[in-house]
């Protein structure tokens, strides 16, 4: 490509949301990647950003959907209809999450994703899959199918992981026969084995933080706490995840999951550091009320959507979000978080997590230019992925 061919957009005299500061200043875009940062002047696009914060793209770890489609549909529609939507509210990138299902049918979706991860149509990153289940307790199971619940069954999640490379996550109870193993397994392939739908006591927790197990899934959301048996208190995932310096915790800051005590608790305990926005978002994202499929069509699996909460229809637990990504961040601003830390909650902190930090999660000269630009609300204007301008509000 000769250098007159290049594409060129300048991002002029935005606030711009570094993961220490903010800094008004502009951003250089050649192509897909960003080259200058600083006070500049290019015959070329500009973006005026006067009054608006520029920030990395929003990147959300735990979406199972949204727009009225459920990504375990496997469908191009779907994939294409769910990641519009959340696109337009400020993620970037996102990695897709199941449900336990049959075997069969997870195998059929993961080569599905395989096929779509990189169509055309996709206007964000699908940076892999986050396998959401079978091995987890079934008394924390939570909106999971309980049919699909069990132990790790090493010949089983080895075909799985035969069928696929683009499995990036899997949430596990470590407290089952055959989980730190799978946990074994997972950290050799560089995937990330995280804690949820648990009722493991502190010892499973550290335990698994030495079988390679790096987050807790939705913290407070079917993870286990401290219980009284006779006498003597057993602590659970809630009180050993404070402990692990290694783990990254999840929240589902959508204000309704956790209330504000226990999102400063979060903040105070962990840092800002080790804290992950995630929506958990299913297919209701974008409606209102009703009810709702949640994973595997076939399994005709509702959720009940009310007030924009999402329930298990006899109401026994949540059942995900409705949520977007910026929704998380003005729940993060609500109680106080600086700005560029609740970003870096959502940008930086799961980039590394999940080995993405050298391209995404920050702006940065040569990183991905994923920017999205957003006014005092948290109101979604523009998002530019790839260095293409993908939304204009």
């Amino acid at each position: 490509m000769r250098v007159n061919d290049m594409k060129k957009i300048l991002i002029k005299n935005g606030n711009v949301i570094f993961p220490d500061r903010v800094e008004e200043t502009d951003i250089l875009i050649e192509n897909d990647k960003i080259v200058k940062i600083g006070k500049l002047k290019e015959d070329c696009e500009t973006i005026d950003a006067k009054g608006l914060y520029v920030s990395p793209g929003l990147i959300d770890i735990h979406s199972h959907g949204g727009n009225g489609f459920d990504y375990m549909t496997g469908t191009l529609e779907a994939f294409k209809a769910a990641t519009t939507l959340h696109m337009q509210h400020g993620a970037t990138s996102i990695v897709p999450t199941t449900v336990a299902s049959d075997l069969e049918y997870t195998i059929h979706f993961l080569k599905e994703f395989d096929q779509i991860k990189n169509h055309k149509d996709i206007p964000v990153r699908l940076l892999g899959v986050h396998l959401e289940g079978p091995y987890l307790s079934l008394q924390q199971k939570g909106a999971i199918p309980s049919q699909y619940i069990k132990n790790p069954e090493k010949e089983e999640y080895l075909r799985i992981l035969k069928g696929s490379s683009n499995i990036l996550r899997w949430t596990i109870a470590p407290e089952l026969e055959g989980a730190y193993e799978l946990g074994d397994e997972l950290y050799k392939r560089g995937i990330n084995a995280s804690i949820g739908h648990s009722s493991a006591e502190d010892f499973h927790v550290h335990e698994a933080v030495l079988h390679g197990f790096r987050s807790v899934t939705h913290m407070y959301s079917m993870t286990s706490s401290i219980v009284r048996i006779n006498c003597y208190r057993h602590p659970g995932i809630n009180e050993a995840a404070y402990l692990e310096d290694d783990l990254y915790l999840e929240a589902i800051a959508d204000g309704h999951h956790l209330p504000d005590t226990l999102l400063k608790l979060m903040v105070k305990t962990k840092g800002y550091d080790k804290i992950i926005l995630v929506t958990d978002s299913m297919s209701a994202a974008g409606f209102g009320d009703g009810l709702f499929y949640l994973g595997n069509p076939e399994d005709h699996h509702q959720v009940l959507i009310k007030n924009n909460v999402g329930f298990m229809p006899d109401m026994s637990s949540f059942a995900g979000s409705v949520a977007c990504a910026d929704q998380l961040i003005r729940t993060m601003l609500k109680i106080g978080t600086p700005i560029h830390q609740a970003i870096k909650m959502m940008t930086l902190n799961p980039a590394k997590l999940l080995h993405f930090d050298k391209e995404i999660g920050s702006i940065e000269v040569g990183k991905k230019a994923d920017i999205i630009l957003f006014n005092q609300e948290v109101d979604v204007q523009k998002v530019i992925v790839n260095g293409t301008l993908k939304f204009e509000k």
